[in-house]
């Protein structure tokens, strides 16, 4: 009786063990995802202290693995790296150079995913009390305005790019497409409405970028005096086909 009993205190002992190391395993692996995650949304969103929102994630996953596994000695030191991080996010001074553009559809894809499972992350934030609701929802109107902006600047810049080479045809494609991302988001960000209006005067020739206020990402802007007006016969004679 007494074999039984140790043998099955070491069973037990050794689930326990496992069942931890696959949890660490997991924990781990997202906190990497969420690392990676704070410096990709950093360079897309207006707001600086999204980022350092997600960042507090980091410190708040490790703490609990730490919880779980104080015996680790990386552990440690992987929450001192993301604190260290977290203070120089609060720096008001710190850099930030604001930049959407991606160069495939499979980008956008992927970059419109990490924006709502930032979305996700804050939501969660605020439901934990880590988070007020206002800020919460000015966070997520943030979110909103960069998903609608990351397929317009991206597609804006794929015409500028095909007016570059000549293809005026293929630009006019390329700026409708960002026109449409525009009209079909469902963002109540007063900008849309502009950005929607010089995506159409893009379109027609009037314009032949749209305003660094909007998209400061300005350097595929074709010079300014690219002839506009050739794109608009050419592309009106498409229409007509």
């Amino acid at each position: 009786m007494s074999s039984l009993l140790v043998v099955s205190a070491v069973n037990q002992r050794q689930t326990r063990t496992r069942v931890i190391s696959r949890k660490l395993g997991q924990m781990k692996r997202r906190a990497d995802e969420l690392e990676e995650l704070a410096v990709t949304v950093d360079r897309l969103v207006n707001s600086p202290e999204i980022a350092r929102h997600i960042n507090d994630e980091v410190i708040d996953l490790i703490t609990t693995m730490i919880q779980l596994d104080p015996t680790s000695q990386t552990l440690p030191v992987l929450r001192y790296n993301a604190e260290q991080l977290a203070e120089e996010m609060r720096n008001p001074a710190r850099h930030r150079e604001i930049y959407r553009l991606q160069e495939s559809d499979a980008n956008i894809a992927r970059t419109l995913y990490q924006l709502t499972d930032t979305g996700r992350i804050l939501r969660r934030r605020q439901a934990a009390g880590k988070l007020e609701v206002a800020q919460m929802e000015a966070f997520i109107g943030d979110l909103s305005w960069t998903h609608l902006m990351v397929g317009v600047v991206s597609h804006t810049i794929q015409g500028h790019k095909s007016m570059a080479r000549g293809d005026v045809l293929r630009a006019y494609a390329f700026y409708k497409k960002a026109q449409q991302v525009a009209l079909q988001s469902s963002t109540n960000d007063d900008r849309r409405h502009a950005l929607i209006r010089e995506l159409s005067e893009l379109m027609s020739g009037q314009r032949k970028f749209l305003s660094p206020v909007l998209m400061p990402e300005t350097e595929f802007n074709p010079p300014a005096e690219t002839d506009t007006a050739k794109m608009k016969a050419e592309a009106l004679d498409q229409s007509a086909i």
